[in-house]
């Protein structure tokens, strides 16, 4: 209760509030038995019809009081729940927001996904409806119970004795219940991991034509959720039919006392009567609560999960205080050095980048260079050594004040489901169509005149309408309109015809204004009118300067160099 709370203090009051009164309708209906007792012994006893007409009326009047009541409860009730959810759904998003590279390089997107869609479901269901309807059973038990020791202490004893061979099974029950929703919950999880990487790789899969093959594991990875629900589904109806018979000896049990007692003028039709209304309430926390205690166990384990997000912490801590203005100023960077899961990516990288120079960093795949960039970023931070940027350390600064700065072009350009527009004003919300098309127009996005409502279009999920190339220039589009102090492009021309990188490397070269330039590039072509080269081979420079002085020292820039010309 005490989590639930938590989720957000400001709905608290309302929620305990229409909790309250929920549980308050939901119970009194247990004095219903007793004025129906009172009218048949009154009429069968005493032969008092005086009182029939009076008791009607009352009987009439409190059962509409009771269920317009409880109808108004539960409304409140369901509109501070889903405002509660709704909360603790931004909470989860507002944290995963702040957490880094690696959580996400770690994290399944299935799992993320089932956090949101089936672990929020279950919390509630049961902030909504386990706990009001655990408490009305307890209430209505305890009160009814107390009611009829008041009428025959043996009888009623008697009556409850099938409840302790149901507590003993429902512990048991609950105990193994816990652990196979947890492998469930898991299986779940795969699946949807299973079907977003499949949708994502929709085009490979037909590429190699495999997509009956896909289907089998998609069989296989269903096989196993469903039979393990299945699995649960058993157990469940095993327990159920117990707890079903054992409740309903409650009945046999009534029956047989219960007419042996009448038949001795033990107990009058009355209190019979009340007896047999209270039987439902003797025997829900034996049949309903073990239903619903089984529902607070998948809340639990979804619980864990929803609690695991929102505590999650960033493994690199960027808690910055300093505001920067500018990033044309030096950055240098001094004998850094990239661990990544204990593999060394940088090492010993010393070098300095100067206001409005063009950097580029060129090298085999897993060279190390867009590690630079991601450490640039806050994606990733040095393990030794340090970047200075106008003499201070680059963590000393708020990261956001560096981000708002840099212009990033990924190596896989991603795009929203939204306009052309929308996506190349992502970064700057202020920019208005004619300024979209221009920056546009740098970015040699010439398809957009030739798309059906031009700059307006809708590209589709992920930019799904547009090829590679589309992409990657439209993402370079969206970089260049927040006019960045910084440029970082990492290895953006790889999908793109010569023709093309021609033009945008000159147009890059060729901004509308001035900006520090960071190229990651696998082709020399992207990089060979830089003011300075590095050449990266595992983590380590082992170039460095200008296309002409590169070439001149023959060496692996230079071999490059032949075999993109085709020598």
């Amino acid at each position: 209760m005490k989590w639930i709370l938590n989720m957000d203090i400001k709905y608290n009051k309302t929620y305990i509030i229409s909790n309250i009164f929920l549980i308050f309708f939901d119970s009194i209906g247990f004095l219903v038995p007793i004025l129906i007792g009172y009218l048949v012994d009154s009429v069968t006893i005493y032969n008092d019809y005086s009182k029939l007409l009076y008791i009607t009326i009352t009987i009439i009047i409190f059962v509409i009081f009771k269920t317009v009541g409880a109808y108004l409860s539960v409304i409140k009730l369901d509109m501070t729940v889903n405002r509660m959810v709704c909360s603790l759904r931004e909470k989860c998003y507002k944290n995963l927001n702040r957490l880094d590279y690696y959580f996400f390089e770690h994290k399944k997107r299935g799992e993320l996904m089932t956090n949101f869609t089936l672990d929020l479901n279950q919390i509630k269901t049961h902030v909504a409806y386990n706990i009001k309807t655990i408490g009305a059973i307890v209430i209505s038990f305890g009160c009814s119970l107390a009611y009829l020791l008041t009428i025959n202490i043996p009888f009623t004893i008697i009556l409850l004795t099938p409840g302790v061979l149901v507590g003993i099974t429902s512990y048991k029950f609950l105990k193994k219940a816990s652990l196979e929703h947890e492998k469930a919950r898991n299986l779940a999880a795969n699946s949807n991991e299973f079907i977003s990487d499949n949708i994502e790789a929709n085009k490979i899969v037909k590429t190699f034509t495999l997509e009956q093959d896909e289907i089998e594991k998609m069989k296989e990875v269903n096989k196993l959720w469903v039979n393990k629900n299945i699995d649960i589904a058993l157990m469940e109806s095993k327990f159920y039919m117990q707890v079903d018979f054992l409740s309903y000896l409650m009945n046999i049990i009534f029956l047989l006392v219960g007419g042996i007692l009448f038949i001795y003028n033990q107990i009058t039709m009355g209190e019979l009567i009340i007896f047999n209304a209270y039987l439902y309430n003797l025997r829900a926390p034996f049949t309903r609560l073990s239903g619903l205690l089984n529902s607070v166990q998948r809340y639990k384990v979804s619980k864990a999960r929803i609690d695991s997000l929102i505590n999650a912490k960033p493994k690199i801590v960027l808690n910055g205080q300093e505001h920067i203005d500018n990033l044309l100023v030096p950055i240098v960077f001094k004998n850094v050095h990239i661990v990544y899961d204990k593999k060394i990516i940088l090492e010993n990288l010393n070098l300095q980048i100067n206001p409005y120079e063009t950097i580029a960093f060129i090298g085999k795949v897993g060279s190390g260079k867009s590690s630079i960039v991601n450490m640039l970023l806050g994606f990733i931070t040095p393990k030794s050594g340090e970047i200075l940027i106008n003499g201070k350390n680059y963590l000393d600064y708020d990261i956001k004040d560096i981000r708002k700065k840099i212009g990033y072009v990924a190596q896989q350009a991603f795009l929203f489901s939204d306009s052309i527009y929308n996506n190349i004003k992502y970064g700057n919300t202020n920019l208005n169509k004619e300024e979209a098309m221009r920056y546009a127009s740098i970015a040699c996005c010439d398809y957009i005149e030739k798309l059906p409502y031009e700059i307006d279009t809708l590209i589709g999920e992920r930019g799904v309408g547009l090829s590679g190339g589309e992409k990657q220039r439209l993402s370079l589009a969206r970089a260049i309109a927040v006019c960045p102090d910084i440029l970082l492009l990492d290895d953006i021309t790889s999908a793109l015809d010569i023709e093309t990188e021609e033009k945008i490397n000159e147009s890059i070269n060729n901004l509308m204004y001035k900006s520090t330039k960071i190229i990651i590039a696998s082709k020399i072509v992207s990089v060979k009118n830089a003011d300075r080269i590095y050449v990266l081979d595992e983590g380590k420079v082992i170039e460095s300067g200008t296309h002409e002085e590169l070439l001149k020292q023959k060496g692996y820039y230079y071999e490059l160099y032949k075999i993109q010309k085709g020598e």
